[in-house]
């Protein structure tokens, strides 16, 4: 965790509670929400309670960090890029073996902290771009006059290391908003803020380091959102996930506590002494115990006028009926995180019961973020490109402009089960004459993009099919001078054709036109 000095600190009040916020959802991200989580017992239970529990808090159970772990992943697989007007561009000096692992952390944290930012830098005599996330609870941002969503100052904090291996906080600050563009890196000694950028990024020292060919200054940072909204930060969205985990961790070392305390039978005896036994210290206290096995026969008298009495209460806590009320629990608020309830499941794995996000969910989640996703990739890529075309040698004369690059991810795969069910769906739907054979092959075959591509593959099909069936048929007998003059009756009419080994072919015809007699046709369609 940040022990961020105060000189260091936002100035502003909302940027405060801000940092607050989000440097919350960081630590849960990365699991260090321990004193957090002490924090919420605290204020759950009476002092005599928490005081037990907050010893040693659950922090295995993070609803927050499993939900949102599971729904980022368009970067599991390397996305495509292509350009408009370019089928094989130079990508190497913008797309590093780095660029895409970075950018899943930088879009967990996007989509969990709701923004984060990522770091573009060219090094010096190097011919590649550096990337680096950055989490959004140590930057100061303020936005472009017209853009109200794009910083045009960033002012990051950063602890740095001294060769000696001392720490010191700086704060590196970027503006193109100035009418001289301003770079410089800042620390404070004592009362006195030093500029130490020729300590700590000598080959960045002097005027401003990133410039495009144009002239035109270049913001080493890129503001990634949830999703597109006119504004910079929207770090209050979605606390109600982040509060109820925190509520879950503190209920769940509830029920760790009662399961070793509560969940057995006390057993009591009310004037009652047993003629054996013996005395053993524990923890600095005199405990008698009477130690038994299938053998033993256990002696009582009465020490009382009335008669002695032996029995036991009923188990204060069900650990099974209180886990399966939490679990409950646990899947409402996973609906905070924009999933359908029928998107969630209940799993039993190896380290017990988890909430499971359906293959369905996530392909949800990942259609509703990406239009954000894209545009963070597009003005990531088109901001690499200025830094490679000015720097760079060769140049790669790379196209500066975000809408110039296309951005495909891979989508979320569908399993067996879904594929048969989504298979039988569109089977019914095509006999029932509801839907069309190109609508049936497109919804299939998503990467199919236009009615004319299903139209033709569908020919294809059909065409090949046809081959395929009339291969197996015996071929008629025939001289070679009948053939021969068969063959040119039929290409003279445009009938068909002859290919491979004489197998006929239907001519080509229309999109939708019918065969005269028997031909390649989409019925429907």
């Amino acid at each position: 965790m940040y022990d961020i000095p105060g000189d260091y600190m936002p100035s502003s009040d909302e940027d405060l509670t801000r940092w607050d916020v989000q440097s919350l959802r960081y630590r849960m991200l990365t699991g260090q929400q321990r004193e957090d989580v002490i924090e919420e017992i605290r204020g759950m239970f009476a002092a005599e309670i928490s005081m037990e529990l907050e010893v040693n808090p659950d922090l295995s159970r993070n609803t927050f960090r499993m939900v949102w772990q599971q729904l980022c992943n368009a970067y599991l697989d390397a996305p495509m890029v292509q350009t408009r007007g370019d089928d094989n561009p130079n990508f190497s000096n913008v797309i590093t073996h780095r660029l895409w692992p970075q950018r899943q952390t930088a879009d967990l944290w996007a989509q969990a902290i709701r923004e984060s930012l990522f770091r573009l830098d060219w090094v010096p005599g190097g011919n590649t771009v550096h990337y680096r996330p950055v989490a959004p609870d140590l930057v100061v941002c303020r936005a472009m006059p017209d853009e109200p969503d794009v910083p045009g100052y960033v002012e990051e904090v950063r602890l740095r290391h001294l060769p000696n291996g001392d720490e010191v906080w700086t704060k590196e600050i970027w503006d193109v908003m100035s009418p001289t563009p301003i770079f410089k890196i800042m620390t404070k000694a004592g009362d006195v803020w030093t500029d130490v950028t020729a300590q700590f990024a000598p080959d960045l020292a002097g005027s401003y380091p990133y410039m495009d060919r144009e002239g035109k200054p270049i913001l080493p940072y890129e503001l990634i959102h949830a999703e597109i909204a006119p504004q910079l930060w929207s770090f209050h969205t979605g606390s109600e996930l982040v509060a109820g985990s925190l509520r879950l961790a503190a209920l769940w070392t509830h029920w760790g506590d009662g399961f070793t305390s509560a969940s057995h039978p006390q057993r009591y005896a009310v004037d009652v002494s047993t003629q054996a036994g013996i005395t053993r210290h524990y923890s600095g206290h005199n405990v008698e115990v009477i130690p038994t096995d299938h053998k033993s026969i256990l002696r009582f008298k009465s020490d009382g006028p009335t008669g002695a009495m032996l029995g036991q209460y009923s188990a204060a806590m069900d650990p099974r009926t209180a886990a399966e009320s939490l679990r409950m629990y646990e899947k409402g608020l996973a609906v905070y995180a924009g999933l359908n309830p029928s998107d969630l499941q209940l799993t039993q794995g190896q380290s017990g019961y988890a909430i499971v996000v359906s293959q369905q969910g996530k392909r949800a989640q990942q259609k509703r973020t990406e239009p954000a996703r894209r545009m963070a990739d597009q003005r990531i890529l088109a901001k690499a490109a200025k830094m490679a075309n000015a720097y760079a040698l060769p140049s790669p004369n790379l196209p500066e402009d975000p809408s110039s690059y296309r951005v495909e991810y891979s989508n979320v795969g569908t399993t067996p089960e879904e594929r048969k069910v989504h298979t039988e769906v569109i089977k019914s739907e095509l006999e029932m004459g509801l839907i069309s054979r190109v609508e049936a092959y497109r919804r299939l075959n998503p990467g199919v993009e236009t009615d004319e591509e299903a139209v033709r593959r569908l020919i294809d099909i059909d065409r090949m099919t046809k081959i395929l069936n009339r291969g197996q048929e015996a071929p008629p007998t025939a001289t070679p001078a009948t053939q021969g003059d068969d063959n040119e009756r039929r290409n003279e009419r445009g009938d068909s054709e002859l290919v491979g080994d004489g197998t006929e072919l239907p001519a080509e015809r229309g999109v939708g036109e019918e065969a005269e007699s028997g031909g390649a046709a989409i019925q429907g369609s």
